[in-house]
């Protein structure tokens, strides 16, 4: 071997030696990178910690529904609703629609502007009552009596078309005394009402008519006695 071969073939070694260090150095670095698989499998994992992507769990078919408020009980009351809560509707609406009959005479005949005031007084409380009491019977699929049925303080005929007929000072008298009598016989209905109904809307209104109407027979009682 002459002295040049001597020199070059080290020099080639170390030059393969070199490139193949390189080599494993890229297939190194190739290895730390994390493979497809790998990702989708992280992804997967940090997919499921994320509140996003939680789902409600569907009901067992087993598990009992709720119950909403719109499935217990009666249109306008809670605690359901017996004959003698229908009944009280069904006769005090008529006999509220009397009162307010009788109020409308005393805005054009009256000779008193008390009377008058009390007229506006006694159906500014009756109207709302009545369209509440039409509510309640629509939900329990009732009606009100007639007009002319015979109820407690009822006016009949012949003693509405003598107010009517009326006027002045002889007006504010009879229709003080006509509803007297009538306020009475609310107060009796009432009564039996809270004494006997199941409704807690209906007892409620029943009280408030007992209240206020006992409030207004010892308002008319007081000016009768200064009439005489």
């Amino acid at each position: 071997m002459t002295s040049f071969s001597r020199i070059v073939l080290p020099v080639a070694a170390g030059a393969v030696a070199l490139t193949m260090l390189a080599g494993c150095s890229g297939s190194g670095t190739d290895a730390a990178a994390p493979s497809p698989s790998a990702s989708a499998v992280s992804d997967s994992d940090s997919a499921a910690a994320s509140p996003s992507a939680v789902t409600s769990e569907t009901p067992s078919a087993d598990a009992e529904p709720s119950e909403s408020p719109s499935d217990s009980g009666d249109p306008g009351d809670g605690a359901g609703h017996n004959d003698a809560d229908v009944s009280f509707a069904k006769m005090m609406i008529p006999h509220h629609l009397q009162a307010i009959d009788m109020a409308g005479l005393a805005r054009t005949q009256a000779g008193d502007q008390w009377i008058r005031d009390l007229a506006a007084k006694i159906t500014e409380a009756q109207d709302p009552e009545i369209r509440t009491m039409k509510g309640w019977l629509d939900g329990w699929g009732e009606e009100p009596l007639p007009r002319d049925h015979a109820m407690p303080g009822m006016l009949s005929k012949a003693e509405i078309d003598k107010l009517a007929k009326a006027d002045g000072s002889p007006f504010d008298r009879l229709f003080i005394t006509l509803m007297i009598k009538h306020h009475q016989g609310a107060i009796k209905m009432a009564e039996e009402e809270i004494a006997s109904g199941a409704s807690t809307d209906a007892k409620a209104m029943a009280e408030t008519i007992v209240s206020a109407q006992k409030a207004e027979i010892k308002e008319m009682k007081g000016y009768l006695a200064k009439l005489k």
